[in-house]
């Protein structure tokens, strides 16, 4: 077995690959990571987000946080994401709430700044 592949999520938190699997039939990257932020609240979706997209070389908007899971006070997380190959497959199978979900805090922030 190879060693699971480090990403930087932020400052405070690195993120380890625990499942890299490509799903040809429909079109997506399905991974599952455990992030360490011991210390530190959870990354926001939108850190995750931009590292998964920069670590796999696909565009942001294509990247989907499926979940993020906390222990309470452990300080490490698992999250579920899935990378599409097109913008149409996406849109397909994921639902609008989760592709919206994190894009929030970044339209209100430009709105207010």
């Amino acid at each position: 077995m190879s060693q699971a592949q480090q990403i930087k999520v932020s400052d405070k938190a690195e993120a380890l690959v625990e499942n890299l699997k490509e799903n040809k039939v429909i079109g997506r990257k399905e991974i599952k990571i455990k992030v360490y932020h011991i210390g530190s609240p959870t990354p926001s979706r939108a850190d995750i987000r931009k590292a998964i997209s920069s670590f796999i070389g696909a565009k942001e908007d294509l990247v989907v946080i499926r979940k993020i899971n906390t222990g309470y006070g452990a300080g490490i997380s698992e999250a579920t994401i899935h990378v599409y190959s097109e913008k149409d497959v996406l849109s397909k199978f994921e639902p609008a709430h989760l592709v919206n979900r994190g894009n929030k805090a970044k339209t209100q922030g430009e709105a207010s700044g």
